[in-house]
């Protein structure tokens, strides 16, 4: 699977009402600290949930009219925000490792 492949995997897997930061995308993907990336994988692609990929802390950073479609995509799925925020500590993924699963 290329590298953007990858990034796009797990963009596509976040569900309905949970969001990811662009660098978690990378760390899931496999390249911790390669945020960048995330957006590089997001650019032209259609069919990917690229409103459920936010900022570190749960910024929406995209402005404008992008930012506001972002964000009432969010709401339209129950997300819910604090200021400008979402609520990470609500609506929050992260994908469940192997070693997590194993576990359960």
């Amino acid at each position: 699977m290329s590298t953007l492949a990858r990034f796009r995997s797990v963009i596509a897997s976040v569900p309905r009402g949970k969001v990811i930061t662009y660098g978690q995308v990378a760390a899931v993907a496999g390249f911790p600290g390669a945020a960048r990336l995330t957006v590089r994988a997001l650019y032209g692609e259609t069919g990917l949930p690229w409103h459920r990929v936010v900022a570190a802390g749960g910024r929406i950073a995209l402005t404008g009219e992008d930012g506001r479609e972002q964000r009432l995509r969010l709401s339209m799925e129950g997300v819910t925000f604090h200021g400008g925020r979402v609520r990470m500590d609500l609506h929050g993924w992260a994908p469940r490792t192997r070693k997590q699963h194993r576990g359960s």
